[in-house]
C-alpha cells in the first residue's frame, strides 16, 4: 500500500491530470465509494491523496481518498436589537462582500453555532436568521492538528 498524490499540471481551464492512470482510479473510486462521488472534481482540493494497493510498480486497486481545501471559517457572529433580521442581512453581506473582494466568490465559509450555547444564550430566531441568509448544515467535526 502507498499513498499517493493526485496532482495536475497546467493551470485554469487547461488543467490535466499528472498520472491520468491513477487519477481515472481515483475518480471511479469517487463514484463507487461516495455519494455523489461522481460529482467530485479532484482538481479543486488544494491537495488530494490516494490510498492504493501496489502489485508491483503497478497501481492494483485504490482503498481510500482524501482532499483538502481551505475554507473560512466564521466563529462569532451575533446580531440583537430591534432590527435583528436588517442588522443579519448586514453583517452577512458585509461579510460576503469582503470574501469576494479577496478571490472567494462561489466558496463556501462555515459560520460557528455552539451545541453547548444554553438555549437563553442563542440568538432568538437564530434559525431563521440562518435560513434567511441560506445556510444549510456542514456535515463537519472539529480535528485538532
Amino acid at each position: 500500500m502507498k499513498v499517493l498524490p493526485i496532482e495536475f499540471i497546467g493551470q485554469g481551464a487547461l488543467l490535466e491530470p499528472a498520472d491520468p492512470k491513477l487519477h481515472d482510479m481515483a475518480v471511479e473510486y469517487c463514484a463507487r465509494e461516495l455519494q455523489n462521488g461522481h460529482e467530485l472534481n479532484l482538481s479543486k482540493f488544494q491537495k488530494a491523496w490516494v490510498l492504493v494497493e501496489m502489485d508491483g510498480d503497478e497501481y492494483a486497486e485504490i482503498h481510500g481518498i482524501s482532499g483538502w481545501v481551505w475554507r473560512v471559517d466564521i466563529p462569532v457572529f451575533r446580531v440583537t436589537g430591534r432590527q435583528v433580521d436588517r442588522g443579519t442581512i448586514m453583517l452577512t453581506e458585509r461579510i460576503r462582500a469582503f470574501l469576494q473582494d479577496n478571490g472567494a466568490r462561489g466558496s463556501e465559509a462555515f459560520l460557528h453555532i455552539s451545541s453547548k450555547e444554553l438555549p437563553e444564550q442563542r440568538c432568538k430566531n437564530w434559525d431563521k436568521s440562518l435560513e434567511m441568509v441560506g445556510a444549510v448544515p456542514a456535515d463537519r467535526f472539529s480535528v485538532k492538528v
